[in-house]
């Protein structure tokens, strides 16, 4: 990765979460955000780069956490020792009314829809992806808490996932 250049906003992600970093980068692109940068697999970053955000997606990447502002993750993983004295932490979860965004109301959809709707913050979008990809909702999610939480509007998250046509979700 190359240095960073002046007001670039670093949001890494955790190696494991290649669609959610695919899917993220397309949100920062339709919301027209090229200060931001998705770097999949965060340890790849030079030592001397603190990401904006970073985003942990499964348990065994805990263990890796680095200096970040913030860190967005799933609920539960938020309760392990690992997070206790982070700065800031953004929850996300598709199943933890307790978390700072929350997919409900999980539903496919004819013609090859997934809906959904976003909760978090005072705030609820409907979302519907024009894809059934298996868990793809949870996916949406992270990489929609990840993309707010680097200061991207609830609405322009919400305007790029639901502008995706099902061959850019072909592409991720």
């Amino acid at each position: 990765m190359a240095n960073q250049k002046p007001g670039e906003k670093i949001i890494a992600v955790t190696k494991e979460s290649s669609l959610a970093a695919s899917l993220l980068r397309h949100i920062l692109h339709r919301c027209g955000r090229e200060s931001c940068i998705a770097v999949e697999n965060e340890s790849s970053l030079e030592k001397a780069i603190r990401p904006a955000v970073l985003l942990v997606t499964e348990e065994d990447e805990v263990q890796r956490l680095r200096d970040c502002v913030v860190c967005v993750t799933e609920y539960s993983l938020s309760l392990l020792p690992d997070f206790h004295g982070m700065q800031k932490i953004v929850t996300y979860s598709t199943e933890q009314n307790g978390a700072d965004f929350t997919a409900r109301n999980i539903r496919l959809l004819p013609g090859g829809i997934t809906a959904f709707e976003i909760v978090g913050v005072g705030i609820i979008g409907r979302t519907r992806l024009k894809t059934q990809f298996p868990g793809i909702a949870g996916t949406a999610l992270a990489a929609a808490s990840a993309a707010i939480a680097a200061g991207i509007p609830f609405a322009d998250v919400l305007e790029a996932m639901n502008g995706m046509e099902s061959a850019d979700w072909q592409k991720l």
